[in-house]
């Protein structure tokens, strides 16, 4: 069991980006120690513990990472004794967050320069979210852009930063997209998919 995390290895627990990881370091919500003569952090693990309870986040996800270290080590879990049919799985099982399917109004707005577009969520989990109705016409779409989704009840409104996964033409005028969380308060949006 990891007693001490990199902020790489934090930031794919949570799926989210380094760089949130290292602002949630350096703003005190982890605790850890910096390594003499460099900029590399670790992170205590207890801290993250503290982190997932205060934020409401599921333990699941330290336990699916600690699961995948071990068997990346070679040594295997319960499962091993399993038949290898048995252990095949789909692409949804396979996913660190499962989906949920919404239909949300949203709005994509570029963190540089000034494109704004009105668009749907098909899907949101904790590590992002699928995008439909983004027009054609929008010659230059952001890599990196601010998401506010209208949940359309006293939850109020999602916000957060996400940056562009994949991209695809859904028909002549209009293109879907996936992307990932890169700033997202964890425990509203664990508490928003909790409700779904």
């Amino acid at each position: 069991m990891t007693r001490v995390f990199t902020t790489g290895q934090v930031a794919k627990i949570f799926s989210v980006n380094i760089n949130t990881v290292i602002k949630w370091f350096d703003d005190g919500k982890l605790e850890g120690f910096r390594l003499p003569r460099s900029n590399e952090r670790r992170i205590y693990r207890e801290s993250v513990l503290e982190f997932m309870k205060a934020h409401d986040i599921s333990l699941d996800l330290l336990q699916a990472f600690d699961d995948e270290r071990r068997t990346k080590r070679g040594r295997r879990g319960a499962d091993a004794a399993r038949p290898a049919a048995a252990q095949a799985k789909t692409g949804a099982e396979l996913r660190t967050f499962p989906r949920k399917p919404v239909d949300l109004v949203a709005r994509v707005e570029s963190t540089v320069g000034e494109m704004s577009a009105k668009v749907n969520v098909r899907n949101i989990s904790m590590g992002g979210v699928f995008l439909t109705g983004l027009g054609t016409s929008h010659k230059l779409i952001p890599t990196e852009f601010r998401l506010k989704v209208d949940t359309g009840d006293a939850r109020g409104t999602l916000d957060g930063v996400c940056q562009l996964v994949h991209l695809r033409r859904v028909d002549d005028e209009s293109l879907a997209f996936g992307c990932r969380f890169t700033q997202v308060d964890p425990g509203s949006l664990q508490s928003y998919l909790a409700s779904v």
